[in-house]
C-alpha cells in the first residue's frame, strides 16, 4: 500500500469510527485514555529505567554466575519493566534491585557482606571474548583456584566491581566460588503475550542490543559516536507512536558506521518488505544509473538511463530522506540509499516511473513491484566474462572472487604461470576464502597480511580494561610462482573478505584500480533478543573484531583507497564498457614494455 494510500484509509476510518454509536465512541475514548496514561507511566520512568537497565547490562556480562548465564535477560527486563512503572515513582528502583537479586543475590552495599573467596577451593569468573558463544568467538565461566584464574591477561584482576545504583555505592562479586555461583534463581521466559509495539518489549529489546553493543563492540576509539546518549533516543522511541521506533533505532545504528549492521524486525512491525521494482540501481556521476532490469520493464527504458523521479518525487528527495537509516557508514549510505530505491517496498503497487535518456529524452512509464520470490532475472547489456580471460599478448584477467572449487583454483595456478601480466578482478565476495587465500600465496615468498586485526577480551564492564588478542593475518608462505606485472581492480561494494584479500594485495605492492571500497572487515556477531525476527523479536548483526588498514589508520568508514581512482561513468555503462578493467589491462601493458 503506498503513503498517499495509507493516509487515505486512515482518513475514512476515521470518517466511520465518527459515525458509530456514542457507546462505541466511549470505549474508543477510554482505550486512548489508557493508552496516553501508561505512556505517561513509561514517561515518568524512563530515567530509572535507563538506569536500570544499564546496571542489569553490566551483571549480566560480568557478574560469575551459572544462574546469570541461565538466565533470559531480554525477558527478564521485559518484566521488570513492565512492572516499575506501576510502582510509586520513591519505590521504583528498589523494586527493580530486588528483582535482579533474586538472579544475582551477592549485589551489596556493604562490601564487607560478600562472599569470601577460598584461595584452595574452585572459583568462577567471566572470559569474556564476545558477547556469545558464536563462530570464532567465545565466552565462558572459568573455573580454577582463584590464584590461577587472576594470573591469566585473560581475567579481572579485582575480587568485584565498585558500581552505582540509585546514586548509592554498591558491589558485586567478578569472582565467585563454585558453590556460591550456583546462588539464585535463573530468569526464563514467561508465556505471555508480547508485542514489539508494547514499550516494555521494545525497551527490552533495544536496550539488550544497545548494552551488547556498548560492552563488545571494538571501534569506540575509532568513530565518532556518544553511545551512551543513543540509549536514552532508543528508549524514548518506544514511548513514542509505535511506528517510529524502526526508524529511530536505525538512524542510532548508523551512527556506528559499521557496514555489517542488520537490524531485522518481523513484517509486521517493519517498514521493509519483500516486493521490488523490476529494475536495479547504481550511483554513478551521482545519479540513479539503471544498470540492470528485467523483461517486465518497458521496452522504451534502457540500461544507462537515469532515473529521474518515482510517483513525481525527485530522486534527491526520496534518498535525502533515507540517508541516516540505511546502517551503513556516511561516504558509503548515499550508494546504498540508491540501490535500495529499487527494493524493499510491502505490497505489489503500481508506480509511475521517470527516466532521463543520455540524449536528454526524459521518459515515463508506470510498473508494478513483484514479490522477490517470483521476480523476473535480471540482466544488463554485458555478457559474464569467463573466470580466467585471455588479453592478448600473455596478459591474463583472473576474476579471484570466482573461485570457489578446487578445479577453478587448479586452472588459474596453472595458467598463470606462463602469463606475462595478471589483472586481479576483485570486485566481488569471495566465494571460496581458502582457496583464494592460497592462490594469493604464489605472488609472493615474503609475509604479506592485511593490517591490524583485533579481538577484545572484556576484563570489565564499560570497557574499562579490555585485553587485546592481535591476529596476523595473510596468505600461506608458499613458493613464488608469478612475478610478473599485476594490477587488482575494487569496486565500491568490496567489504569484508573482498576488502580482506585487497589489503593483502597492497601488502605485496600490488597497485589498485577502481573504487573507494565500504570500509570494514572482521567477524560479525549474531545475535536475537526475545527469539529472534522470525519468532516476533528482533535479529541483529554488527562487527565483534576489529580490522584496521595496512598502515595502520582506519578503515572503518574509510575504505580501502585505490592507487588509481577509476569509477565507472553513465557512458561506459551505455556503451558497455569495463572502464576499470581498461585501465588495468593499460597499467599491466605499459609495465610490460618498460
Amino acid at each position: 500500500m503506498k503513503l498517499r494510500q495509507k493516509i487515505s484509509v486512515i482518513y475514512v476510518g476515521i470518517l466511520l469510527t465518527m459515525t458509530n454509536t456514542s457507546h462505541a465512541s466511549d470505549n474508543a475514548g477510554s482505550a486512548v485514555q489508557t493508552e496516553f496514561t501508561d505512556k505517561a507511566k513509561y514517561q515518568a520512568a524512563l530515567p530509572d529505567i535507563i538506569e536500570f537497565s544499564e546496571f542489569v547490562h553490566r551483571v549480566r556480562y560480568f557478574y560469575p554466575s551459572e544462574v546469570v548465564s541461565d538466565t533470559q535477560w531480554d525477558y527478564f527486563l521485559e518484566h521488570v519493566i513492565s512492572d516499575m512503572v506501576k510502582q510509586p515513582a520513591t519505590a521504583r528502583m528498589q523494586y527493580a534491585m530486588l528483582e535482579l537479586k533474586k538472579v544475582a543475590p551477592y549485589i551489596e552495599v556493604d562490601k564487607g557482606k560478600l562472599p569470601v573467596l577460598d584461595k584452595q577451593g574452585a572459583a568462577r569468573t567471566w572470559y569474556n571474548g564476545a558477547a556469545r558463544w558464536f563462530y570464532v568467538y567465545e565466552r565462558t565461566l572459568l573455573s580454577d583456584k582463584p590464584e590461577e584464574l587472576k594470573s591469566s591477561m585473560l581475567t579481572a584482576k579485582s575480587d568485584f566491581y565498585s558500581d552505582i545504583y540509585d546514586s548509592q555505592a554498591v558491589y558485586w562479586p567478578l569472582y565467585l566460588s563454585e558453590q556460591d555461583s550456583l546462588a539464585g534463581k535463573a530468569f526464563k521466559e514467561q508465556k505471555r503475550n508480547l508485542s514489539l509495539h508494547q514499550p516494555a518489549m521494545c525497551m527490552a529489546a533495544l536496550s539488550s542490543i544497545w548494552g551488547e553493543i556498548y560492552h563488545f563492540w571494538p571501534y569506540f576509539e575509532q568513530v565518532d559516536v556518544n553511545w551512551q546518549d543513543s540509549h536514552s533516543v532508543l528508549l524514548q522511541a518506544c514511548i513514542d507512536e509505535p511506528g517510529n521506533f524502526e526508524t529511530t533505532a536505525r538512524r542510532e545504528l548508523s551512527k556506528l558506521q559499521d557496514n555489517h549492521l542488520y537490524f531485522g524486525l518481523p513484517e509486521e512491525y517493519s517498514a521493509y518488505g519483500q516486493y521490488s521494482l523490476p529494475i536495479r540501481l547504481q550511483q554513478i556521476e551521482n545519479k540513479a544509473i539503471l544498470t540492470h532490469k528485467t523483461d517486465y520493464l518497458s521496452q522504451q527504458i534502457d540500461i544507462g538511463d537515469e532515473l529521474l523521479a518515482i510517483d513525481d518525487v525527485p530522486v534527491a528527495e526520496l534518498v535525502n530522506e533515507m540517508l541516516g537509516t540505511r546502517l551503513r557508514s556516511k561516504h558509503f549510505e548515499r550508494s546504498i540509499a540508491i540501490a535500495q530505491l529499487a527494493y524493499t517496498y510491502q505490497s505489489p503497487d503500481l508506480y509511475k516511473l521517470t527516466f532521463k535518456k543520455p540524449s536528454g529524452e526524459i521518459i515515463t512509464t508506470t510498473t508494478a513491484t513483484i514479490h522477490n520470490k517470483v521476480i523476473d532475472r535480471f540482466y544488463n547489456n554485458q555478457t559474464q566474462p569467463p573466470l580466467i580471460k585471455e588479453l592478448g599478448d600473455g596478459v591474463v584477467a583472473l576474476r579471484l572472487y570466482d573461485i570457489k572449487e578446487q578445479a577453478h583454483y587448479d586452472a588459474a595456478k596453472e595458467r598463470l604461470k606462463t602469463a606475462q601480466a595478471i589483472v586481479l578482478d576483485m570486485r566481488g565476495y569471495p566465494k571460496n576464502f581458502a582457496l583464494i587465500r592460497s592462490l594469493l600465496g604464489y605472488f609472493t615468498d615474503a609475509k604479506a597480511t592485511i593490517g591490524p586485526f583485533k579481538q577484545f577480551v572484556q576484563r570489565l564492564p564499560n570497557q574499562a580494561d579490555p585485553h587485546t588478542l592481535s591476529f596476523d593475518l595473510g596468505v600461506p608462505l608458499n613458493e613464488k610462482l608469478y612475478d610478473v606485472p599485476t594490477v587488482a581492480i575494487s569496486q565500491t561494494y568490496n567489504q569484508s573478505s573482498g576488502e580482506h584479500f585487497l589489503m593483502i594485495a597492497q601488502n605485496m605492492d600490488i597497485p589498485i584500480v577502481g573504487e573507494v571500497t565500504a570500509g570494514i572487515n572482521g567477524d560479525i556477531m549474531f545475535g536475537t533478543v526475545f527469539s529472534g525476527q522470525a519468532n516476533g523479536g528482533v535479529t541483529y548483526i554488527y562487527t565483534a573484531s576489529r580490522s584496521d588498514q595496512v598502515d595502520g589508520s582506519k578503515l572503518i568508514g574509510v575504505g580501502i583507497q585505490p592507487d588509481y581512482l577509476v569509477p565507472a561513468t553513465q557512458a561506459s555503462i551505455v556503451e558497455s564498457r569495463d572502464v576499470q578493467m581498461e585501465k588495468a589491462t593499460q597499467l599491466v601493458r605499459q609495465a610490460l614494455a618498460r
